[in-house]
């Protein structure tokens, strides 16, 4: 009969196993969202334990065009190969299960960055970026009015950069 892990060595390994069953890149906001959803885990105690993790060596932070990405090292490999059996099957099975759901909107969350900050002299720059791997395929800066306006094109470019990539690529590629 298995021996289920409890506390914070459970919380430890389900953070781990998150990242080796992601098979991809999650940011930090898709790392806790999938703890969150999977585990309970609140905001405070994934800091802490990701904090835990960090200075043991079994997880580093590399920065990405996209936001701070966590990785395995070798060292978390071999401490979760030790104690993954003491996850239940059903924690593994959800946590495999969400992060297949998920991992189109994640792998979108990736390429398609945006950001704004306040301008000294009033209004919002706003910085939209579409990316492929570490590469930018485009980025545009746009200075609007306001808070609104600057959440509005966020939000309208994970829909429609694509089609506003197309539009920009044409009309610059046509000889007049």
């Amino acid at each position: 009969m298995p021996n289920f892990l409890d506390g914070l060595p459970k919380e430890k390994v389900q953070l781990l196993y998150i990242l080796s069953a992601a098979k991809a890149e999650l940011t930090e906001q898709q790392f806790y969202q999938c703890a969150f959803e999977c585990t309970g885990m609140n905001w405070f105690s994934f800091h802490d334990v990701v904090g835990d993790l960090e200075q043991n060596g079994d997880i580093v932070y590399e920065r990405r065009p996209f936001g701070a990405c966590a990785y395995l090292t070798e060292q978390g490999k071999m401490t979760l190969g030790m104690f993954e059996r003491g996850l239940t099957y059903s924690l593994r099975t959800s946590i495999e299960e969400y992060l297949k759901r998920f991992a189109p909107q994640f792998r979108q969350e990736r390429e398609l960055v945006s950001s704004d900050e306040p301008l000294p002299d009033g209004g919002m720059l706003v910085r939209l970026k579409a990316l492929e791997g570490e590469r930018v395929l485009l980025e545009i800066d746009l200075t609007v009015a306001s808070l609104e306006e600057s959440l509005a094109l966020r939000k309208n470019w994970q829909q429609r950069s694509a089609e506003l990539y197309d539009i920009i690529y044409d009309k610059l590629k046509e000889e007049e």
